[in-house]
């Protein structure tokens, strides 16, 4: 648990208990302590949510290299080359590229349903998988896993003309790591990027 989850969990008893005390205070007909107690939940809050858009703004985007295994707790993901296959009805470009996903656990099996991902394009622009381009049958992000199991997940995503990959964005636990300060899924903190090694046509 690293101190952004312990700032969470801790904020969110405190604010449980805060409202407890209001629950409290309405039923005892004690106004200014219900009031007192109201302000200082507000005020937490408040210095809370600025703290969490400072240090989202502060910090740097994340980037992790061709290759680099991004893991979410026992769930890992890799990235590794993007090549164009072939044309779409847009004009643009099809690109493949396979994701490597596992399990480092050693005895449960597990899998992540909220799992999904984009493509980055080298302006910025993100585009979902192409349904289109998938076959089915084909392996998935959401596909449960044994405990140290290893798939390959094909991915398929058409781009407009020009447009050069530069990487993938994971989405997975957004909530509430949107709400977590320091969290690479924090509100208003760029995404990590997992780079793609971009492969020639030929």
């Amino acid at each position: 648990m690293t101190l952004g989850d312990l700032g969470l969990v801790l904020s969110v008893l405190l604010l449980a208990a805060v409202l407890v005390g209001i629950v409290v205070s309405v039923i005892g007909r004690r106004p200014d302590r219900t009031r007192w107690l109201a302000g200082t939940a507000a005020v937490y809050v408040v210095g809370y949510a600025a703290l969490l858009l400072a240090t989202a703004r502060a910090v740097p985007r994340r980037i992790y290299a061709v290759g680099t295994r991004r893991c979410f707790d026992d769930w890992c993901v890799a990235t590794g080359t993007v090549r164009p296959v072939d044309g779409h009805a847009g004009g643009g470009a099809r690109w493949r590229t396979v994701l490597t996903v596992s399990s480092v656990a050693r005895r449960v099996r597990q899998r992540a349903p909220d799992a999904h991902v984009e493509l980055e394009d080298e302006t910025g622009r993100r585009y979902p998988p192409s349904t289109a381009g998938q076959s089915a049958g084909q392996p998935t992000l959401t596909d449960e896993l044994g405990p140290g199991e290893m798939i390959a997940v094909p991915l398929v995503f058409d781009l407009p003309p020009g447009a050069v990959p530069a990487g993938l964005i994971l989405h997975h636990g957004d909530v509430p790591g949107f709400m977590i300060i320091g969290s690479e899924q924090s509100v208003l903190h760029p995404p990590s990027l997992m780079q793609l090694a971009v492969a020639s046509a030929h």
